[in-house]
């Protein structure tokens, strides 16, 4: 099965958090990871935060920036997402940010698993309901 990460997943295998171990368990699982490009800026932003914060170390961090790519080898172009992703936005009234994981998860037919519970409850009365899992909601295939 494939499955789309967004930032608030991929940020907690460079940190302890409190969803880490379940996070770790997607990299130990057979599924496939997927994320848009985006998700190396986002990432790259939420360590520089917690780096400034004194939440994690600039080693962390600069692992954070470096090693995404051992864990998800596809990223799609955002550039091919952002059109999809600006109609979800205007269909469920949240951020084309977020929406860009959203479209990939539809042009893959991939579920789309996160941490953003504003995502989960933005999407909850949407058609897209049942293609967003929250972290603590998945189980291995």
């Amino acid at each position: 099965m494939t499955l789309v990460v967004d930032a608030s997943v991929a940020i907690c295998w460079f940190t302890r958090e409190a969803s880490s171990a379940t996070a770790n368990g997607l990299l130990r699982s057979a599924e496939e990871l997927i994320a848009p490009s985006l998700l190396c800026v986002e990432v790259a932003n939420t360590a520089w935060k917690k780096l400034r914060n004194g939440e994690m170390s600039e080693e962390q961090a600069i692992a954070a920036t470096v090693e995404l790519r051992r864990f998800v080898r596809d990223l799609a172009p955002v550039e091919r997402l952002a059109r999809e992703a600006f109609a979800l936005a205007v269909e469920t009234g949240h951020s084309v940010y977020d929406c860009v994981y959203l479209a990939l998860s539809v042009q893959r037919d991939a579920r789309l698993v996160t941490l953003d519970e504003g995502f989960i409850r933005a999407l909850a009365s949407s058609r897209h309901k049942s293609r967003v899992i929250h972290l603590a909601d998945w189980r291995p295939a």
